[in-house]
């Protein structure tokens, strides 16, 4: 017993120190969650950038950061910092200190930069960079990614002696420019969003106010017609014509001050001026008086509407304006009046009389539209006293007024119903805003944002009822990247309509029903009684998904993979039970897809050791952690060496020497693929370079098995030639090599990149010839000058004879098509001797050589060492696409 509780005082402090690792790695993981959560939802960069003080505080060896973006001006703009000491620094930075910095060299290599103190001084005294800021001990910073495209710097300052930056410092920091990234978009966007209707707004007020304007304008107009119309009815009253010119007086000082009023008429003669009706605040009724040059006079003599202000004369009339040449004698009456507005009185065309109000304090009482109401006035007391004649013609006017008047008001009604249909529209729109941010605009089902606002609730409920229970299902569709990708993007959309449609008949009116994204689907089960009933809910989903589609002319057939988490106390938000629903569903598509898998805590371990993976594997492409071993190809006949087949090692720091099989899978998903082939590339051209001062393998062939995605991606097909233009003047000497599953999809367009690839110089094989369709179109269609025979094809040889006549017929063709043999695999003599006989032209396998690192300018077979030499024949493989 003593001797058990003394190992188990040992191993305590070992216990301890896992569960502190294990407590990390958990904060690590949540940080990332609440990252992913906070990209997704933010709506204000102020407040994205506040809760990223907090993540990278937890992530990171420090808390001083900077982030600067790119202004449209594509100038560098120091956005945030999060560093007392250098924030003002920041402020006062101008555009070219910036440029010519580590934020500015991050910007311009579009990768990584990872600096010491002591490298900061090198690259200052380079002139590589300007020094500015305060003393920090470390630096790390990366790119702000767009797709392609950088859109600023992430930086990290590290002013603890006992602190440097990692590597995995520098992954974490990638994963958070990404969701930086993607919470500047979404702010953005949201931003214009609310720019545009902000725009509307201020439109539809602009346009409510000129219709506010127009309405007084109209009430006026209204007003005015009333007086006009006024007017015109007392023309058509048998009274006195004193009373006329009386209530004349009375309903033009409705619209203008006229308070001075009186209408002159000619004498019978015309050579006197009576005052029928006078009424002035200064001067009593006139006598009839001879004809002078006074103001009454020059409107007789002009024949039009005159008004006069402040010494000024303007007469509004078809003609143009009176000149001042017209005032040259001085007027006695004209000397007391500040303002004068007159019109003559006439009847057709001969000038009997004179209509005039008067102000004598303020200059500005009339303006120039007035002198149409005083014609108009002018016109109707004429029309009195040749009321017969005129009357007729008075009630027409009457009419096409009254009818205009109508048309007006009745177009106001209308502008008055659209502008209120506008500010329904308005409201309508704010209600969609609402909707669009918390739903999928494609299957207008609840997103991530409404999803994690119910399921938020859950957990804080069950907190209060431990007894409550409910579960989260993560639902992820297989194949539908195949029929987004066969069929088009309308189609893909159909297919997620049509499931969203399905789910919802599987679960219950309480559950909720989310799309997070893409194909991925989320239920929440709430107020469960037993396991039983979540279990028969995802049955119901898989057997649902399970059932053919009709879409297109096309039946297409998917499953589901789920993952499922229960409830438990221990949760604290909703990015905890999501992400482990999320593990379990990887666990269902692991174990073959179509199924539901209820989390266990040994999943999350598996996620640790893919990402774990993930991370090594990319250090390995910064580390150049990669090795390259050849296997010498013979002509079969001469038994000379014709060229090499290359093959991918992984030195690992603590497994070893690792072959593709253990770590491509996680390339390609991955896409870092692309990245080892660049390297692959680079190393092939420059061990061809170094044969070339080599008289035995100056004209020998280089093997690369590369990706279908060079075919099938036109940028990157491009990439890959001017690799190969920058790194040898040779193509013809490299043979790329593609197996049957670059062709399996976009046939045309890898046919396309074929193609290419030939008039560029390169050589083209197909590998692995035999190992699946093996299709003759490719034999005679496309444009490869190698088939290599697989070894799987190569080795029935060993137990009977019938591949030798498909490859003597293949040999056959081969001589009409253009290509030649490459037998992979030949593992002993007799295979050797049978490929001969059947006129097979070339071939590799270990009964030729041994594939082995390349020693000095000979391509020699490393025996010393068996961790350079695949002993499995079956790991002998180029890179796999």
């Amino acid at each position: 017993m003593a001797t058990e509780n003394t190992h188990a005082i040992r191993q305590l402090p070992k216990l301890k120190s896992l569960l502190k690792k294990y407590r990390q790695l958990k904060n690590k993981q949540s940080s990332l969650l609440q990252l992913s959560e906070l990209s997704s939802s933010i709506t204000d960069l102020d407040a994205f950038y506040q809760g990223l003080e907090s993540v990278i505080k937890t992530l990171l060896a420090t808390d001083s950061f900077n982030i600067a973006l790119l202004t449209p001006s594509n100038e560098l703009q120091f956005t945030y910092c999060h560093n007392p000491v250098e924030k003002r620094l920041h402020e006062d930075l101008d555009v070219a200190k910036g440029r010519k910095s580590l934020t500015g060299l991050v910007l311009e290599s579009q990768a990584p930069i990872h600096c010491s103190a002591k490298e900061r001084m090198a690259l200052a005294k380079a002139d590589k960079i300007v020094l500015y800021g305060s003393v920090w001990t470390d630096w790390l910073g990366v790119p702000l990614k767009r797709g392609e495209q950088v859109i600023g710097v992430i930086s990290l300052q590290s002013y603890d002696k006992k602190r440097y930056f990692s590597e995995e410092n520098c992954q974490i920091l990638e994963f958070i420019a990404e969701h930086l990234v993607t919470a500047i978009d979404r702010v953005r966007s949201r931003e214009l969003l609310e720019s545009s209707i902000q725009q509307r707004t201020i439109k539809l007020t602009q346009t409510n106010q000129e219709l506010q304007r127009e309405i007084v304008e109209r009430q006026l107009a209204v007003k005015t017609h009333q007086v006009l119309l006024n007017i015109s009815e007392l023309t058509t009253k048998s009274q006195a014509i004193s009373e006329l010119y009386q209530a004349l007086h009375d309903e033009i000082n409705k619209l203008l001050p006229a308070k001075n009023f009186y209408i002159a008429l000619l004498s019978e003669n015309k050579s006197q001026l009576e005052f029928p009706y006078y009424c002035d605040e200064k001067f009593t009724q006139p006598a009839t008086r001879k004809l002078s040059s006074g103001l009454s006079e020059m409107v007789i003599r002009k024949g039009k509407p005159i008004l006069l202000s402040d010494s000024i004369m303007y007469t509004l009339a078809a003609e143009g304006e009176v000149t001042q040449c017209d005032f040259s004698s001085p007027s006695p009456d004209f000397a007391l009046t500040q303002a004068w507005l007159a019109a003559p009185l006439s009847n057709q065309g001969e000038i009997f009389g004179v209509i005039a109000i008067q102000h004598y304090q303020d200059k500005n009482a009339y303006h120039s539209k007035d002198l149409e109401l005083m014609r108009f006035v002018s016109h109707h007391i004429a029309i009195e006293i040749l009321r017969q004649k005129t009357q007729q013609q008075a009630r027409k006017n009457h009419e096409v007024l009254e009818e205009r008047v109508n048309k007006r008001t009745q177009e106001l009604q209308a502008t008055n119903l659209n502008l209120r249909m506008q500010i329904e529209e308005r409201r309508k729109a704010e209600a969609r805003l609402y909707h669009d941010a918390h739903h999928d605009a494609l299957t207008q089902l609840p997103n991530r944002s409404m999803f994690s606002e119910r399921l938020t609730y859950a957990i804080r409920h069950l907190k209060r009822h431990p007894s409550h229970r409910f579960a989260v299902l993560f639902i992820d569709l297989d194949r539908f990247k195949m029929i987004n990708d066969t069929l088009g993007h309308h189609a893909g959309d159909q297919f997620l309509i049509e499931i969203a449609r399905r789910l919802g008949y599987c679960v219950r009116d309480n559950d909720t029903l989310a799309r997070l994204g893409g194909d991925e689907f989320v239920v929440l089960l709430d107020s469960l009684q037993a396991r039983e009933d979540i279990e028969e809910i995802a049955s119901r989903i898989i057997t649902s998904i399970a059932q053919p589609f009709e879409l297109e002319g096309h039946t297409l057939y998917s499953n589901a993979s789920m993952g499922i988490a229960q409830s438990r106390v221990g949760y604290k938000d909703a990015s905890e039970i999501l992400r482990d629903a999320d593990a379990a569903m990887y666990e269902a598509k692991s174990l073959g897809r179509g199924r539901y898998v209820f989390f266990e805590d040994s999943m999350r371990e598996k996620i640790i050791a893919s990402m774990t993976l993930e991370q090594e594997l990319r250090q390995a492409i910064q580390s150049k952690q990669f090795e390259l071993h050849y296997q010498q190809i013979l002509d079969l006949t001469s038994t000379k060496t014709i060229g090499f087949e290359v093959l991918l090692r992984w030195q690992h720091p603590t497994k070893g020497l690792l072959t593709p099989s253990e770590f491509l899978f996680m390339a390609e998903e991955t896409g870092m693929i692309l990245d080892i082939e660049t390297w692959v590339i680079e190393q092939v051209c420059l061990q061809l370079k170094r044969w070339q001062q080599s008289k035995e393998y100056e004209h020998t062939y280089i093997g690369v098995n590369l990706s279908g995605r060079h075919l099938i991606q036109a940028n990157q097909l491009a990439k890959l030639m001017a690799l190969i233009s920058a790194n040898t003047v040779e193509p013809e000497r490299l043979i790329l090599e593609f197996n049957e599953s670059a062709f399996a999809r976009h046939t045309e367009l890898a046919l396309k990149g074929l193609k290419s690839l030939k008039e560029f110089g390169v050589k083209l094989a197909l590998d692995d010839y035999g190992a699946g369709l093996s299709s003759l179109n490719f034999l005679h269609n496309y444009p490869f000058e190698f088939i290599k025979l697989d070894r799987s094809f190569i080795h029935a040889l060993n137990h009977n004879d019938k591949n030798l006549s498909l490859i003597k017929a293949l040999h056959e063709l081969g001589t009409k098509f253009g290509y030649q043999l490459v037998a992979e695999g030949i593992e002993s003599e007799v295979m050797f001797k049978k490929l001969q006989t059947v006129g097979c032209q070339f071939g590799q396998g270990y009964y030729i050589n041994r594939p082995g690192k390349i020693v000095g300018n000979n391509a020699e077979t490393d025996t010393e060492n068996e961790s350079y030499i695949d002993t499995n024949s079956n790991a002998v493989a180029m890179i796999q696409a």
